[in-house]
Order: C-alpha cells, then structure tokens, then sequence
C-alpha cells in the first residue's frame, strides 16, 4: 500500500469514527442537571427545559443534530403513550446512528396529552444517551409506589400496556 492509499485510508478511518468521538465528548462534557420544584407535585422534577439548556450547547459546538421520531402512539381514556427514537447526526461527515425506543406518558384531557408524552421520552432519551446527571437519585425505592400487576388490575398476563 502506498503511502497516500495509506493517508487516504486513515482519514476515511476518522471520519467514520467521528460522530462516536463526538458523542464520547458531550458525554463527558454535559453538566449536572438540577431538578426545580414546581406546583401541584410534592417532589422535584427534571424539566425540558432544564435538559434542554444543558444539551443545547454540547451539541452546537461539535455540530450534531438530533431528529427524534415517534414510532407508535395510542391515547386510552386521558392518557397518551408513544414510542420514540432519534437519529443522531454529524453535519460535518452525514455520519448518523438510530437510537431508541424511549416511552413516553401524557395524562390530559384537552389535546395536550401527545406533546406532554412526546417531550417525556424525548427528554430521557437525552439524559440516557449522554448520561446525565440529575439531582437526587431519580429512580429512588423510596419514593416508588408500590408495583401493581396485571392481576390486581383484573388484566391478563398478557395483556400489554402498548
């Protein structure tokens, strides 16, 4: 191999590399997120908002863009589910990678009850896939209600949610 089939070779090699690399760096970049107490919830939440201003700027300054897509979405009664998942993009090398699926509930009465969902998972699939950090352990055992199942709700086993 030649030396310039060589050097040809190796550039080909990082760009193709570059959107992990990328990612590797807001992921380490991305700062703490502090969950706000709001109105009407006896606890701190993590808002979009919050995620929103932390990500923003990571992803500005290595040039990724993030297109999320629902996949499924059903609306039983007041509550609104979908299904999520994004394509993550490099603009300097069209380099993309398909992430997903993330869950998202929306309780409403009026038309909101999709946009709520669909902010939700699109914000936990930004926290997970940069590996956010978040106040006080979101997932906490003490702060869970207690695990109902399908039994106790007069459901089948195999009755799904979605």
């Amino acid at each position: 191999m030649s030396e310039l089939e060589y050097t040809k070779e190796k550039l080909k090699e990082n760009r193709e590399n570059m959107l992990y690399k990328k990612l590797f760096l807001i992921t380490h970049k991305v700062a703490s997120i502090k969950q706000e107490k709001t109105k009407g919830v006896p606890y701190k939440i993590t808002s979009w908002n919050a995620v929103h201003e932390v990500i923003k700027k990571e992803l500005l300054d290595q040039k990724i863009l993030v297109i999320p897509h629902i996949s499924e979405h059903s609306k039983e009664g007041n509550l609104s589910i979908i299904k999520l998942w994004a394509d993550i993009i490099d603009t300097e090398t069209s380099q993309s990678i398909h992430v997903g699926d993330y869950i998202g509930y929306g309780i409403d009465q009026s038309d909101k009850g999709c946009g709520k969902a669909t902010t939700y998972a699109y914000k936990y699939l930004l926290m997970k896939l940069f590996m956010m950090e978040v106040g006080e352990d979101e997932d906490s055992e003490f702060s869970n209600p207690p695990v109902i199942h399908n039994k106790q709700l007069g459901k089948k086993e195999s009755e799904d949610i979605i």
